[in-house]
């Protein structure tokens, strides 16, 4: 087993995302399924540029609207929602709760 570290992970992640955008095959899923399962271990910022070119790349048109485009849609939406939770807990902690 390969250890890696957080940091170097999310760097991997970003670029192998990056490399899938527009790519009209299975690549897209096989990368997003496997950094989806490791999206609470990202940093913050990592996953806020992961986030933010995901708007970039969805904001134009690419691939088959019918298959492509949910594909890139589910995942802009599953980090939306680790930055919600992220965002929530942040919340929780500042409250005293």
């Amino acid at each position: 087993m390969i250890e890696i570290n957080n940091t170097d992970f999310a760097t991997l992640a970003i670029c192998a995302i990056r490399y899938c955008h527009g790519r009209q095959t299975y690549m897209p899923s096989l990368v997003q399924d496997i950094v989806r399962k490791h999206l609470q271990e990202l940093p913050d910022g990592d996953l806020t540029v992961l986030l933010r070119d995901c708007e970039w790349m969805t904001d134009f048109d690419f691939g088959d609207p019918m298959i492509d485009r949910p594909k890139w849609e589910r995942w802009r939406k599953d980090l939306e929602r680790e930055m919600e939770r992220r965002n929530a807990n942040s919340s929780m902690d500042h409250s005293g709760v």
